[in-house]
């Protein structure tokens, strides 16, 4: 059960909080108004980008090897499914640890030592050729990177008040987006040049422990640059956070007991786990989706599969500027309506993929399907991708926050909500790899389709929630105040 939040009796509040927009905004200044502390944030997220972008290095370059690995090397695409399963397995186990590591060692230090981590297991991958060496190696890559996030999110957290923190996240959210997008044009490119997976696997080691070298200055919090933590000044979204945190102010609660008794979480956990299920499978696949309808060589889909994360980009940082711009009672409407249209966007790709459609490749004529066709199919991803990042980065950055109601348990939360929702990481290869191998990839994307209505009706039963915790705890207000 909710706990209302108590204030003083004589703190007038408006009946739903951000109903007049942004109001309240205090006059007096604080170093995070500071020219000079500005400057530092920027830095941060601009090394924050670059690190993560590190471990997208360690992490994207199997996915662009398997078409090689499935064709030269003899791998089933039940091996491919094991090995990327081994690696989710781990990578959930490391969310829930990451939390505690995070809490513990601080943002900062959890992210580069996870980076060293990701890099050290990418160059081993290229030691043995063997399905089962590939799965213990792709496990211990997921576990490192597994804190990566989590460590940004809580870097952002102590630079940016929670008013203006969903841009920031997802501005830091870029490097699994354009920085995604940049790791599969090089390493693809680095195949249509004619070098082997392997020698691919060696690059992006090398870059990702080049990037690693700028992400050591990355500052940790504005504390340790003699500034104050950042107040929040906007008096709207200030109540909005206390009432929409799970903790109760003076009650002593902590750790996961709280956010665990809550349905606003469990639902913001369900949400993220379809969301990381779909990405997820693009993510892993979508060279290989390519690669099956399109008939391009593993170079060239590699480099067309940057289109997925590119566009990716654009809709994560529109979400993020457009939750922080939005009044505090409409945000839980902007990942409904994005979740609609995911769940339209892929069953339009169901509808135009070549092999659903009756397309022969061999019916044209040409090795690949004429221009027209081609683009129509790469479009239907890109708007896939449109409807489907902003929503990840407001569940796991900006709602996280809202229910933590500050940074002591950030950490903590944001490594529940991830854990759960890369429950659907878990899953993945075997709805995309598994499923399109036996039943084709337009079975696959039907059942992604299925999964995106799903969230979506959870989507819009937490906008339902998110209303009435904000109305309840203005009508106990109300109902505090003496009457004059």
């Amino acid at each position: 059960m909710e706990h209302p939040h108590h204030r003083s009796p004589h703190e007038r509040t408006p009946l739903i909080r951000g109903a007049n927009g942004r109001q309240g905004n205090q006059a007096n200044k604080v170093s995070q108004d500071s020219p000079e502390y500005k400057r530092w944030r920027r830095l941060m997220l601009t090394l924050l980008v670059i690190a993560y972008t590190g471990y997208y290095f360690c992490r994207t370059n199997l996915p662009l090897a398997i078409p090689d690995l499935e064709k030269k090397e003899g791998f089933t695409r039940t091996d491919i499914s094991s090995i990327l399963a081994s690696g989710y397995v781990l990578f959930l186990i490391g969310k829930f640890m990451s939390g505690y590591l995070i809490d513990k060692f601080g943002g900062k230090a959890t992210l580069l030592g996870g980076l060293i981590g990701s890099i050290v297991t990418t160059a081993l991958f290229t030691l043995k050729l063997h399905p089962v060496w590939f799965a213990i190696l792709r496990a211990l890559n997921q576990l490192c990177s597994s804190v990566g996030w989590g460590a940004c999110v809580k870097t952002v957290r102590r630079w940016y008040e929670p008013s203006r923190a969903a841009h920031a996240v997802a501005i830091a959210s870029l490097a699994e987006t354009a920085g995604d997008a940049f790791v599969r044009v090089t390493l693809g490119l680095t195949l249509v040049a004619g070098l082997s997976w392997n020698q691919m696997f060696y690059i992006s080691a090398a870059i990702a422990a080049c990037l690693l070298i700028p992400s050591c200055f990355v500052p940790a919090s504005p504390q340790a640059k003699g500034f104050d933590a950042p107040q929040e000044q906007n008096q709207a979204a200030r109540e909005a956070m206390r009432d929409r945190s799970v903790y109760t102010e003076g009650s002593g609660d902590g750790g996961l007991r709280p956010f665990l008794k809550n349905t606003r979480a469990w639902l913001l956990s369900f949400e993220l786990l379809g969301v990381v299920l779909i990405r997820e499978s693009f993510a892993s696949f979508v060279s290989a989706l390519i690669a099956s309808e399109i008939n391009l060589s593993t170079g060239y889909s590699a480099v067309a599969s940057a289109i997925f994360p590119t566009v990716g980009a654009i809709s994560a940082m529109g979400g993020g500027i457009l939750l922080d711009k939005t009044r505090q009672n409409r945000r839980a409407l902007i990942p409904l309506i994005s979740l609609t249209g995911l769940a339209a966007a892929l069953l339009g790709m169901w509808a135009v993929t070549p092999s659903n459609a009756g397309e022969s490749l061999s019916g044209y004529g040409h090795d690949t399907l004429f221009t027209q066709e081609m683009a129509l199919f790469l479009g239907m991803i890109g708007l896939v991708a449109v409807f489907l990042f902003a929503p990840k980065v407001i569940f796991d950055g900006a709602f996280v926050m809202d229910l933590a109601g500050g940074p002591e348990h950030l950490g903590s939360l944001t490594a529940f909500v991830t854990g759960v929702g890369y429950l659907g990481g878990c899953i993945s290869p075997f709805v995309s790899g598994a499923l399109a191998d036996s039943k084709g990839w337009p079975t696959a994307i039907l059942v992604l389709a299925g999964i995106s209505s799903t969230i979506t009706v959870a989507s819009a039963v937490y906008w339902f929630l998110d209303m009435k915790k904000l109305k309840e705890t203005s009508r106990d207000e109300e109902s505090h105040v003496p009457e004059e």
